[in-house]
C-alpha cells in the first residue's frame, strides 16, 4: 500500500473522529478557544514537518497546499489553551530532537534526514503530535489541490450515473469540493 492510499483509508475510517469533535461541533470560532499564537518560525516548522509527512510529488504536497497557514487558522480558532499548548509542545519536541540528533534545526535539514528523524520519534501516544498528524492530513484532504490528488472529484450537481467502472488503483469519488 502507498502513502497516498494510506491517508485516504485514515481519513475513511477515522470519519467524524478524525479531528476531534470541538472542530465538528464548532461552526466558525469556538468561545472557548485559547489566547496562544503559533510564532513565525514554528509556523515555518509546522511548513516543513507538514511537507516531511505529504512531500511534493507528481501531486501536490503539504507545502503547496498552504497546509500550515489553515491549520494556524485552526489552531487559533478552535483549539482550546491547552490543546494549543500540547500541539505548541510537539512541535517545539520535533525542533529539539533535530538539534539533538542531526545537529541543525528542522527546517535546515535535508528532505531525507526530515523524514528520518520524523520516523524515529513520531509518537501517537502524544496528544500534541497525533493532533498535529490529523491536522496535516485534514488540511490537505479538504484543499481542493489534495483533494482532486487524492480523489475523482465529480461535481455535484451533476446527473445520477448509478453504475460507473472503477478498477482497482483508481481513486475514491468525491462530489463536493472542500
Amino acid at each position: 500500500m502507498n502513502r497516498r492510499d494510506l491517508i485516504k483509508n485514515i481519513a475513511i475510517i477515522s470519519g467524524g473522529l478524525f479531528i476531534g469533535s470541538n472542530f465538528l461541533l464548532t461552526s466558525c470560532k469556538n468561545s472557548e478557544a485559547g489566547s496562544q499564537v503559533i510564532s513565525e518560525d514554528l509556523l515555518k516548522l509546522l511548513d516543513e514537518v507538514a511537507e516531511t509527512i505529504i512531500p511534493e510529488t507528481e501531486t501536490a504536497g503539504a507545502k503547496t497546499t498552504k497546509v500550515a497557514e489553515f491549520i494556524n487558522k485552526i489552531f487559533q480558532d478552535i483549539y482550546t489553551d491547552e490543546e494549543q499548548k500540547e500541539f505548541i509542545a510537539a512541535l517545539k519536541m520535533i525542533n529539539d530532537k533535530a538539534k539533538e540528533k542531526m545537529g541543525d534545526d528542522f527546517v535546515n535539514l535535508s528532505a531525507d534526514k526530515k523524514a528520518q528523524l520524523f520516523s524515529e520519534i513520531k509518537s501517537p501516544k502524544d496528544k500534541g503530535f497525533l493532533a498535529m498528524y490529523q491536522m496535516v492530513l485534514y488540511s490537505y484532504l479538504t484543499s481542493e489541490k489534495g483533494m482532486k490528488a487524492t480523489f475523482r472529484y465529480v461535481p455535484v450537481p451533476g446527473k445520477q450515473e448509478g453504475d460507473i467502472p472503477y478498477k482497482k488503483g483508481d481513486k475514491m469519488f468525491v462530489g463536493l469540493a472542500g
